[in-house]
């Protein structure tokens, strides 16, 4: 896996010591997806990073507020802590500090927040979203920023985003993957969903069919896309092909617990077990269908794989 061109830095609460002995842009958000919104906001910081000859500084946390402030468990992410760092490689940021969100910080006050933080992190400029906050969204929002900054750092606050009239958000954009609708997810996000991880083995009944499966073991708290029959590509051994990938139960062959992701990758005949592997959503092509048995299962196999080549074509 080719290096980071961002550099992660953990950091404990209070900070105790800046990242760099100069001033810096420090971008806030959670910024799961790095969705246009993010992009946009990213974008901001960096241009202002450039004109003031700083390094940007992007601060994120080691896990959704909401899973310590409603005790979500299984909160569902849209990356990857590696999967956001890259991310933000690409568009230029310098440093990606990731802050653990625990009970005890998530009960800090605003001041501490911005004394201990921000102000720790020899913040020049903040960057964030009208709708960030720091602690009670009543007190600790971007409006009464300047009151606990005390002319420390300059603030800059970025509005609503919104796209066709939709507002840009990781949360619409995780309902919208949990729905099918991978053609909004895309838009809203500025590129397409990509779950990754390893080829594990699966129940090799796609083998028997003639579509060999490569099956997908994903971490475990990435959003699940809605079961059904996907056009997506596929990345083994450093290169994309078209594919189709199924999101189901197994439903034909009496497996009913487990979702399994598993990619038919076009024009490939490889052992790749045990390798990484990437999958970019296009678009939800049907639902799952109990088959009354493999012939029946193999014809509709033949018919996505036609459907699912053509709308490849027709993208060119």
């Amino acid at each position: 896996m080719k290096e980071l061109a961002v550099k992660i830095v953990h950091l404990t609460y209070p900070v105790k010591e800046n990242i760099l002995s100069t001033r810096i842009v420090l971008a806030l958000g959670f910024f799961d997806g790095v969705h246009l919104g993010h992009q946009r906001l990213i974008n901001q910081a960096k241009e202002i990073a450039l004109q003031k000859k700083l390094s940007l500084v992007v601060l994120t946390f080691d896990r959704h507020p909401k899973e310590v402030y409603e005790s979500k468990r299984d909160f569902k992410y849209l990356e990857t802590l590696e999967e956001k760092a890259n991310k933000m490689a690409e568009l230029g940021v310098d440093y990606l500090a990731v802050l653990p969100f625990t009970k005890n910080f998530s009960q800090i006050s605003a001041q501490e927040f911005v004394d201990n933080v921000i102000v720790r992190l020899n913040a020049d400029t903040v960057v964030a979203g009208f709708d960030y906050t720091y602690g009670p969204k009543n007190i600790a929002n971007m409006a009464n920023l300047p009151q606990f900054s005390k002319g420390r750092f300059n603030i800059v606050v970025m509005p609503k985003q919104t796209f066709n009239g939709r507002k840009i958000g990781s949360t619409e954009i995780r309902q919208a993957i949990k729905d099918g609708q991978m053609e909004l997810a895309t838009e809203l996000m500025g590129h397409h969903y990509v779950m990754s991880g390893i080829i594990g083995h699966g129940k090799r009944n796609g083998h028997k069919l003639g579509y060999p499966t490569a099956n997908l073991i994903w971490a475990e708290h990435k959003v699940i896309p809605k079961i059904g029959v996907y056009a997506t590509k596929t990345k083994v051994n450093g290169k994309w092909y078209n594919s189709m990938t199924s999101v189901g139960y197994n439903v034909t062959i009496n497996q009913d617990k487990k979702i399994y992701i598993e990619s038919n990758i076009f024009d490939f005949n490889e052992d790749v077990y045990g390798k990484p592997m990437k999958i970019k959503w296009y678009k939800y092509t049907r639902g799952e269908k109990k088959f009354a048995g493999l012939p029946e299962l193999k014809e509709q196999l033949e018919r996505d794989e036609q459907e699912i080549r053509a709308y490849f074509k027709q993208r060119g």
